[in-house]
Formats: C-alpha cells, sequence, structure tokens
C-alpha cells in the first residue's frame, strides 16, 4: 500500500493537478485544453452530488429539489445526468434518455470560460450559447449547490 501511495498514486494527484488548476502556458496546447476542460466538467458534475448528500447548507437546496434528472452537457462532447431521488443527488457520466431538465453548452471553449469565470453567464445565455430547458428550478438548484465549493477552496 505504501508503495502505491508513493509512487503512482502521486503520480496520479500531480497529474490531476495539472489538469484542474492549468497554467496559461498549459491552456495554450488544444488537446490539454480539452482534457481539462473535460476533466473539470466530470469534475463539477461529481462535486454536485457529494455536496448535495453531505454539506448541510447543500442539503437544504437539495431538500427543495423535485424528483427526477437534469442531464448536463458539452454539446457533442461530455454529457452527465445529476440524477435526483426522494432528495438524494446521483451522478451518472451518461446523457439522460429521458431528462427533466437539461442545461447544455455550446462547446469546450464557452465550458472553459464559464468554469474559469471569464465570460458572463449571463450574456451567454441570452446569445443562446447555453441551452437550458425543462424544470428551470432543478438547473437552478445545481448552481446554488455548486456556490458552496468556494466554502470548501477557502
Amino acid at each position: 500500500m505504501l508503495a502505491f501511495l508513493l509512487g503512482p498514486f502521486t503520480k496520479l494527484t500531480d497529474r490531476l493537478t495539472k489538469l484542474l488548476m492549468p497554467s496559461e502556458a498549459d491552456l495554450k496546447n488544444r488537446a490539454f485544453f480539452e482534457e481539462s476542460t473535460i476533466l473539470t466538467f466530470y469534475t463539477i458534475a461529481g462535486a454536485i452530488s457529494a455536496l448535495a448528500n453531505s454539506d448541510s447548507i447543500s442539503m437544504f437546496t437539495a431538500e427543495t429539489t423535485v424528483d427526477g434528472d437534469v442531464s448536463m452537457g458539452i454539446k457533442d462532447t461530455c454529457y452527465a445526468t445529476i440524477s435526483v431521488k426522494e432528495h438524494k443527488f446521483t451522478t451518472i457520466k451518461s446523457k439522460s434518455e429521458n431528462p427533466r431538465a437539461v442545461m447544455e453548452f455550446a462547446d469546450l471553449d464557452l465550458a472553459n470560460g464559464l468554469f474559469n469565470g471569464t465570460v458572463s453567464t449571463i450574456a451567454e445565455l441570452c446569445k443562446g450559447n447555453i441551452y437550458m430547458a425543462g424544470m428551470i428550478s432543478m438547473v437552478d438548484n445545481l448552481n446554488r449547490i455548486l456556490d458552496r465549493v468556494a466554502a470548501y477552496l477557502g
């Protein structure tokens, strides 16, 4: 076990750190940019369920979320489903077949800009680059839960 922790695990955490906290120079490489953005997307999707099920403030929001699936995605690239049942959230790494709500970003560049705070969510919604449909209160609740991430990073 110790050999694993000092060898492959350390290499894995170093790689994940580089992908999730990339430098400007790293992001100039398109393949790295795409890999980093996709990993960030899936990390966000997982964080939503983790917080909704364990963080006391996020659990309050989870209690107000109706049952059903929220399909999240970066168009033609990657998708995740946040499945809600009896206020418990589960992240599934695939597109929902029958979502109650949908939130989809037009492309990887937009998603990366949203994740890094370099583009305006409202402006992109108005331009039609962020597609939302269905039970929008579910999408709003996911965003409320994501706001809690800062409490763990600060």
